[in-house]
Formats: structure tokens, C-alpha cells, sequence
């Protein structure tokens, strides 16, 4: 008989403008019951809850961004702890870019950095953004590097890198 898979989450982090909004789009494609900017304190919670759900979903993507509070995202390794104890296997991808390739992407899709509602120009808040989510790189399983990538590229970057079965980790940093 083959053994039930270990259910899975996959948390999707990295800097704005650098893909993690195309990379969940594409684990929704690929059955993943994903959710866009998951406050990271509720992460445990969420995965809980989704276990005991009437249909209970075994396969979980999450993206986790720079909109949270700095000391929650500090706490990251903690919280994927208590979800490796409830069950899950899991794994952290980050999603990077350089500032030069954020700042033109910024200027061709003329959105604004999550940041700059603090008043911070356009270079300052990437630059805070990259400290803020520094514990989030350190632990990341695989880091995907989208400066020379377009969007076709990325996908097909997540569907054929991205460690979505738990094999031995990669990076295409």
C-alpha cells in the first residue's frame, strides 16, 4: 500500500515586485489551497484550521511579505516549527530581484512600494524592505532570483525548480 503524502505548505516570500504574486498563482494551479499576504502570526492558526476543516485541504501555499510587522516576521522560524509538529511538511521559498530591476519594474507598472506609504522614496524603501525580510532569506529553503526572468519565465521557473515534493532543496540564486 502506498503511504498517505505528509501534507505540505509552501510559504512564498521575497520582495515586492520580485513574482510571489505570479509563483502562488501557479501553486493555485497546481492544487494548492493558496492565501495572498497571510499575517505571519496567524500562520499556525490558519494551517490548524485547515487541518481540522470537514474536508481538511493537505497542500497550503502562503505568501508572507514586508506589510507585516517586523518582529512578526523575525518569528517566522518559530512559527514553522509548531507547523512542522502539526503535520505539515514545509518549505520557504524567497523570491529576489535587484534594486535596479525593482525600481524599472516599479516605474513601468507605476504601482506603489508597500513601503512608501511611510514617505520613504522609491530606493529607501526597497532598502528597508531587504532588512526587514532578512530573517526571511536566512531561512529560506530555495531562493529564485527573478532579475533576468519575465512572468512566462517565472512560471515555468516555479513548475519545474520549485521544490514542491520535498526533494533535496535547490537554489536558483
Amino acid at each position: 500500500m502506498t503511504p498517505t503524502p505528509r501534507p505540505t505548505l509552501i510559504v512564498v516570500s521575497g520582495m515586492s515586485g520580485s513574482g510571489k504574486s505570479v509563483a502562488l498563482r501557479t501553486l493555485e494551479d497546481l492544487g494548492y489551497y493558496c492565501v495572498d499576504n497571510l499575517p505571519a502570526e496567524l500562520l499556525t492558526s490558519f494551517v490548524e484550521s485547515m487541518a481540522k476543516a470537514e474536508t481538511p485541504r493537505g497542500q497550503l501555499a502562503v505568501s508572507i511579505d514586508v506589510r507585516n510587522l517586523a518582529e512578526d516576521l523575525s518569528r517566522i522560524g518559530q512559527w514553522l516549527s509548531a507547523v512542522a509538529e502539526q503535520g505539515y511538511d514545509h518549505q520557504l521559498v524567497f523570491f529576489d530581484t535587484s534594486d535596479g530591476v525593482l525600481v524599472k519594474r516599479y516605474s513601468d507598472t507605476r504601482r506603489r512600494h508597500p513601503l512608501s506609504a511611510l514617505g520613504l522614496a522609491l530606493s529607501d524603501a526597497i532598502a528597508l524592505e531587504r532588512e526587514r525580510l532578512r530573517p526571511l532569506r536566512a531561512l529560506a529553503d530555495t531562493l529564485i532570483d527573478t532579475s533576468e526572468l519575465n512572468v512566462h519565465q517565472l512560471r515555468k521557473a516555479v513548475l519545474g525548480g520549485l521544490d514542491v515534493e520535498f526533494a533535496p532543496r535547490i537554489s536558483l540564486l
